[in-house]
């Protein structure tokens, strides 16, 4: 099987550059062809003669026969590997049967998968006939996105720019209300705080003279308690804040580069048309309110100006050759899906990636040890950082490895310990511990933060 996997590799990647080198050759053909007849447009017949010349240089040099040859190899290569996955009996590959998938989930990923990649028609049926469901909005998230990458391909940055500038505003009208209810709220606040003053000093005249003592200490152990709580509840809020500003401000950076990047692929799009005046009149309409981000690239693309239509793409080759429209449509995906609070790559398609590069190790260990040990494996698998999203805390006491079930504990030194390792410490009834690494005491019920990550 490995040998079969390494000739394929090999073909897809014999494939890809025959292809793009027969490519290439045609192109430059075509290219001179083209600069030929430009350079005989007075003479009808030479220039009909040049094109014939060169169909018939086309056919005889059989650059789409080379092409099938590489292709043809590939899918040869391809269905041998199918066959012997399909001759393999399962009981061979344990650890292909060690977990069964959810098929709820697989159904939910496979459906999603089949709207991430513009096929709505069959992801409805999909869905109709396995009866499994998605989130709702989702789907008209995916037509609005393959809509406006439809336009995309074909040149039009129309709807992406609308798209950006409504993202923009509403961005900008959330920090605004954040603002306001930051306000509101502080207003409150210093409102309560008064009336609770206020309802602390009449309790104490009333009582002042049956049980002060008793009543002062009542009150500076609530105050305390009170004062504990609201630290904590500031520190998470806190946290959470920073979380979404930070959030907030990488929208904001990659939707404002995005913008720029539209600008400048309509305004190559306009120099490749030749139309000079038009390219300058938009140039100076969008480009100054990205002096400040993007000076570097702009200073560039008025350089185009300077050099004749044809030099230009020799000069600046990197600008003329379309990878300014490609970078747009992945550019577009991600910043999509950044916004719309969802991953910009389908989960199905990741999952798929991971396991194909963990199999070939999972079939070595699977012959020396057993490894269906429940939900971790006895060992860890080395995959790309591609694959890698979360980080992970080992405790520093149990030496486990945190999960959803024992997550990391932040105690009131600032010490982190898991949370099996604090449940161990408070053994008895108690709430207060001590730390393992310092002499301070923790009260696990107001003191402790769990913290997600």
């Amino acid at each position: 099987m490995e040998t079969l996997i390494e000739e394929l590799k090999t073909t897809h990647q014999k494939t890809l550059q025959e292809t793009d080198t027969q490519l290439s050759l045609t192109l430059e053909s075509l290219e001179s062809a083209v600069e030929f007849v430009s350079a005989m447009s007075e003479d009808e017949e030479m220039m009909f003669q040049i094109l014939k010349e060169w169909e018939s240089s086309l056919h005889q040099e059989k650059r789409d026969i080379t092409i099938k040859k590489s292709q043809k190899d590939y899918h040869r290569v391809l269905s041998k590997v199918g066959k012997h996955l399909v001759s393999i009996p399962s009981n061979e590959i344990p650890f292909l049967t060690s977990k069964k998938l959810e098929k709820e989930l697989m159904d939910q990923l496979i459906a999603e998968h089949l709207y991430r990649i513009g096929d709505f028609e069959l992801g409805d049926q999909f869905l109709k006939e396995s009866g499994s469901k998605i989130p709702e909005c989702f789907r008209g998230l995916m037509v609005k996105m393959h809509k406006i990458l439809g336009q995309l391909y074909e040149r039009d940055i129309s709807s992406a720019l609308n798209w950006v500038h409504q993202t923009l505003q509403i961005r900008d009208k959330d920090s605004v209300n954040e603002k306001e209810v930051k306000k509101n709220k502080n207003k409150k606040e210093s409102k309560k705080g008064t009336e609770i003053k206020k309802g602390m000093e009449i309790k104490k005249e009333m009582e002042i003279k049956k049980k002060e003592e008793e009543i002062e200490i009542e009150i500076e152990m609530e105050m305390e308690i009170e004062k504990d709580k609201e630290e904590k509840e500031k520190e998470k809020n806190k946290i959470g804040k920073e979380t979404n500003n930070t959030q907030q401000q990488q929208i904001l950076k990659k939707t404002h580069s995005f913008e720029f990047r539209l600008h400048k692929a309509f305004y190559l799009n306009l120099l490749l048309k030749n139309e000079l005046k038009e390219a300058i009149n938009y140039s100076r309409k969008w480009f100054k309110q990205f002096a400040s981000t993007h000076m570097k690239e702009i200073k560039q693309l008025a350089g185009c100006l300077v050099y004749s239509n044809g030099f230009a793409k020799r000069r600046f080759p990197e600008l003329f050759d379309g990878s300014v429209w490609l970078q747009l449509h992945s550019e577009f995906r991600e910043i999509y899906c950044l916004v719309a609070g969802i991953p910009s790559h389908s989960p199905l398609e990741l999952l798929c990636q991971a396991g194909e590069s963990a199999v070939s190790v999972l079939k070595k260990v699977s012959g020396l040890i057993p490894i269906n040990t429940g939900d971790e494996l006895p060992m860890e698998i080395p995959v790309d950082n591609n694959f890698k999203f979360h980080s992970s805390f080992i405790c520093p006491v149990s030496k486990e490895r945190s999960t959803q079930k024992n997550p990391p504990v932040l105690l009131k030194c600032g010490h982190v310990i898991s949370k099996s390792s604090m449940k161990t410490l408070i053994e008895g009834g108690k709430t207060k511990f001590k730390c393992p690494y310092c002499p301070v005491i923790t009260n696990s019920q107001i003191d402790c933060i769990e913290i997600k990550f």
